[in-house]
C-alpha cells in the first residue's frame, strides 16, 4: 500500500495523478485528495469537477503540481 501511504500525506492539497480509467486508457489528472477508503482514493477530479472514486491499483504515477514528485 505504498501508493496509500503517499497520498494519505497529501489529503485536503491538489495532486497530480497518472491513471489508468476502466477502458484501460492512461489519463493524468488534478485531483484534491479527499482521504483513502479501502482499495480506492477519495478524491475532487478537477477535470469532471466532481468527487471520485480512483482505484489505487490503477494509479501509476503521483506528483505535485508542477512535476514534483512526492515521496
Amino acid at each position: 500500500m505504498l501508493m496509500a501511504a503517499r497520498l494519505e500525506r497529501h489529503v485536503g492539497r491538489h495532486v497530480e495523478i497518472v491513471y489508468i480509467d476502466r477502458r484501460d486508457r492512461i489519463t493524468q489528472r488534478t485531483v484534491v485528495v479527499l482521504g483513502i477508503r479501502g482499495d480506492a482514493v477519495r478524491a475532487y477530479c478537477t477535470r469532471k469537477r466532481e468527487h471520485r472514486l480512483f482505484r489505487l491499483d490503477r494509479i501509476l504515477a503521483v506528483s505535485l503540481p508542477g512535476g514534483r514528485r512526492t515521496g
